[in-house]
């Protein structure tokens, strides 16, 4: 592994230093494991990825908590041809199963970065992930009424982010697998708010037991900006909020995003793109297409979201509301 010399599972984060002085015009060197991992030690600083990361039989710890986000920026620079100049690969981690006797904001988050506040990420990519989080999600009983337990907002699933608040992430991707009984699991990023994300993609297949948002690149995204984006993994999950591209939907505007992916499992809010409450609206949808479909059709919350230009293939079960139907031939002419 390229920049990578690990003996046992546990890092020697003591030994981690770096080039650069941690500012945005000349950000930490990223070049190796330990220097990764330091980065929980210093969440407010800038970092540049300068070197591919191997994470093999490393037992990685996820960078940032809910109740210490990661705050700083984490950009690697692009080829010509807009591929990543390095990657991070083999990031495996796993959450251990928690009661709900208390609400537990620094064990919960499972991703690369398990939350962050007002960051930048750009050109990161996040490859062969394996995340497991055991943290249960609850499906049990109805989803709108009760049966909330303390921490069931907090839990997240991901490969880059578990949990973003006010972040921009562009031009990131993740592969591998997520599979989780949290709730907020997404490919790329579990949770979003208030978020912009921009030229991204996930082919990760994502899978939960918990109750509620899974998404093939983001499990929940309340007010965020989204384009240029797509994720091309399938989805499965036991209850609510099933959806190929977005699990969750509140508000925000999507623009040039597609999902190929299928979703299956849930009883209720499934489709092969995104879903939402009906009184969470606002939500806006602009050259946009679905390819997937659901395994079998369960209730869904109508569309009161403003739709343009998107469609969904013909003959897909499960098409997301609003959206046109038709042949892949009218999806590519409507996007000539």
């Amino acid at each position: 592994a390229v920049g990578l010399i690990v003996s046992s599972l546990t890092l020697n984060l003591s030994a981690a230093s770096y080039s650069g002085s941690g500012t945005m015009q000349d950000p930490y060197l990223v070049s190796n494991a330990e220097q990764l991992q330091a980065m929980r030690d210093n969440l407010s600083a800038h970092y540049k990825l300068s070197n591919t990361i191997d994470l093999s039989g490393v037992d990685f710890k996820p960078i940032g908590r809910l109740d210490a986000p990661f705050t700083g920026s984490f950009v690697c620079e692009r080829n010509a041809d807009g591929s990543p100049k390095y990657v991070i690969k083999n990031l495996k981690i796993t959450v251990a199963e928690t009661p709900y006797s208390a609400e537990n904001k620094n064990k919960w988050e499972a991703a690369l970065f398990g939350a962050a506040k007002n960051a930048i990420f750009s050109g990161i990519s996040v490859l062969d992930v394996s995340v497991s989080n055991n943290v249960i999600g609850d499906n049990q009983g109805n989803v709108v009424y009760g049966d909330y337990k303390p921490g069931m907002d907090e839990m997240n699933s991901a490969a880059l982010i578990g949990s973003a608040n006010g972040c921009t992430v562009t031009y990131c991707t993740s592969s591998g697998s997520i599979k989780t009984k949290s709730n907020h699991c997404g490919g790329l990023i579990g949770l979003a708010v208030d978020t912009t994300v921009e030229g991204c993609y996930s082919t990760a297949e994502v899978s939960s037991s918990g109750k509620w948002c899974i998404g093939g690149l983001i499990g929940s995204a309340e007010n965020c900006t989204v384009s240029q984006s797509y994720a091309v993994g399938n989805v499965s999950g036991s209850q609510s909020n099933i959806c190929s591209f977005a699990g969750g939907i509140v508000g925000g505007t999507y623009t040039d995003c597609y999902a190929t992916g299928n979703a299956a499992g849930g009883k209720e809010r499934k489709n092969n793109f995104g879903s939402w409450n009906k009184s969470t609206n606002g939500a806006a949808f602009k050259n946009c297409y679905a390819s997937g479909s659901v395994d079998a059709t369960v209730p869904n919350s109508e569309n009161d979201g403003n739709v343009s230009n998107c469609w969904t293939l013909s003959g897909a079960q499960g098409g997301m509301e609003g959206f046109t139907a038709g042949s892949m031939a009218d999806i590519k002419a409507a996007f000539s």
